[in-house]
C-alpha cells in the first residue's frame, strides 16, 4: 500500500469567523437574500451581511429604520470567498450619549438601553455606547422593567440618580 499525502495552501483554508460592529445602514429581511448593509468604522466601507429570514426577524422584529448599530460575529461563506454570511443572531441597538455635567456632586446622569432586569436584586444591565454597565435600582422598578424586556419591548433608562447608603442602590432624583 502506498499512502500520498497533499500538503498545500489550498488544503489548509479553512472559513474565517470574525465579530463586526457598525452603524447599521439599511436591512432587509423579507427580500431573496435576507441581509443587511453596516458602516465599518475601521476602514470606513459598507459591508453586507447575508442571515436567514428568521433571524434577521428575530433580530430586527418590527423596529422602524433610525439610526441604529449592530454588533455580531460572521463565517465566510467559503475559504476564499468575499461573502459573509451571519453566525447566530446580531445584537442591534441604538448608542446613547452621557452628559458629563450632574445637577449635584452626588448624583450620576444615566442613560441608556436596559437590555437585562432582575426584579429580586434589582440589578440592571444597560448599554452605553454598545458598552454593558451594571447597575442596582429599586427592586420593583427592576421589575417592571424585566417584565417590559419579557414583551420584546425596548426598555431605557433616563435621568439623574444618587446612592442610597441605607438602601443600598441607585434611587431616581
Amino acid at each position: 500500500m502506498l499512502f500520498v499525502l497533499f500538503s498545500g495552501d489550498l488544503f489548509a483554508l479553512e472559513r474565517k469567523v470574525v465579530r463586526f460592529s457598525g452603524e447599521l445602514v439599511h436591512w432587509d429581511a423579507k427580500g431573496p437574500e435576507p441581509q443587511f448593509r453596516y458602516l465599518d468604522h475601521t476602514n470606513l466601507r459598507e459591508k453586507i451581511i447575508f442571515c436567514d429570514a428568521d433571524t434577521m426577524r428575530l433580530a430586527l422584529g418590527n423596529q422602524p429604520f433610525e439610526k441604529r448599530h449592530i454588533e455580531g460575529k460572521a463565517r465566510q461563506l467559503s475559504p476564499t470567498s468575499d461573502v459573509w454570511v451571519c453566525v447566530g443572531r446580531p445584537h442591534i441597538f441604538q448608542k446613547y450619549q452621557v452628559s458629563v455635567s450632574s445637577p449635584t456632586p452626588q448624583s450620576k446622569r444615566i442613560q441608556g438601553q436596559v437590555i437585562e432586569a432582575d426584579g429580586e436584586s434589582g440589578q440592571i444591565v444597560y448599554l452605553v455606547r454598545g458598552r454593558r454597565t451594571y447597575l442596582t435600582i429599586e427592586p420593583s422598578l427592576a421589575k417592571e422593567m424585566a417584565e417590559s424586556l419579557s414583551q420584546m419591548k425596548t426598555v431605557e433608562i433616563e435621568g439623574d440618580y444618587h446612592y442610597d447608603r441605607i438602601k443600598r442602590y441607585y434611587v431616581k432624583d
